[in-house]
């Protein structure tokens, strides 16, 4: 048997698949089948020979399901079908949620592949019981439904709307898959901490996604700058590093005399 973790797309919950002989990479889109319906997930990790011998489980619980297959175009437009559908039931859910009268804001909505499970996305400011919701939810679409309440990030990537590059949010339009985390060393790490948190701060109230993205470039490259701090040596004399400029590769020392000089970190060919 070989296994893999696959992260369902509707609720996050994790899954070992077995997937036969289909060659898989992290991120791939995969059709599974579980004791409940078909659904689409993202491949995240492969199972190792340890974790198979010790019975490890990633997060607290994992789930067993069969790998059907990678997705194909056919099953992506069938998807896509799929979206519209349910995308068509929020008007009536939101009816049904103000007729109960609870604190929720429906956000999307999501069908399985096999058409037997609805999923509502909505936020809210606590926690919410609706129970009885849900019941009605049932008996009026016929499906098996899940409420998914979601965070800031989330609501952001439901909702859309444009950031302040003037692009649409990176969420909406094509990062897949969970958000990954964002922390705030990843502002320092840039240079941008310092600009106070309005600048690397997103529309969902959350640090911006993108500040992943030339994490690497400055991390490799301020490793190959002198450090702030740092003591270095110059025709001018010796200088403390204040200050780095990751784009144009220069530091800029302070002297005793309390003037300033920018130095080009270049290295010589």
């Amino acid at each position: 048997m070989s296994d893999t973790y696959i992260k369902v797309r509707s609720d996050s919950r994790f899954y070992t698949a077995d997937h036969g002989n289909l060659q898989l990479v992290v991120g791939d889109q995969v059709l599974f089948e579980s004791d409940r319906c078909q659904e689409i997930a993202f491949v995240i990790a492969p199972v190792t020979k340890q974790e198979e011998q010790k019975n490890i489980d990633i997060n607290g619980a994992v789930s067993k399901a069969v790998i059907i297959r990678r997705l194909n175009e056919k099953d992506l437009e069938h998807d896509k079908e799929l979206k519209k559908e349910a995308v068509g039931f929020l008007t009536k859910c939101r009816q049904i949620v103000s007729k109960h009268n609870l604190p929720m804001e429906l956000l999307d909505a999501d069908l399985s592949f096999d058409n037997t499970k609805l999923t509502f996305y909505f936020s809210a400011p606590g926690r919410v019981d609706f129970r009885s919701l849900v019941s009605e939810l049932a008996s009026t679409f016929q499906k098996l439904i899940r409420l998914q309440q979601v965070g800031a990030r989330d609501r952001a990537r439901c909702v859309g709307g444009i950031g302040r590059c003037g692009q649409e949010f990176c969420c909406k339009r094509y990062l897949k898959g969970e958000l990954e985390s964002v922390s705030s060393d990843m502002a320092y790490d840039q240079n941008l901490a310092q600009m106070g948190p309005n600048r690397v701060t997103g529309a969902c109230g959350k640090l911006m996604c993108c500040l992943k993205y030339e994490l690497d470039f400055y991390k490799k490259a301020k490793a190959n700058m002198p450090a702030v701090g740092s003591r270095m040596t110059v025709s001018q004399g010796k200088g403390i590093v204040v200050s780095q400029c990751i784009l144009k590769n220069t530091v800029t020392l302070e002297f005793e005399n309390k003037t300033y000089l920018e130095v080009d970190c270049t290295p010589k060919s």
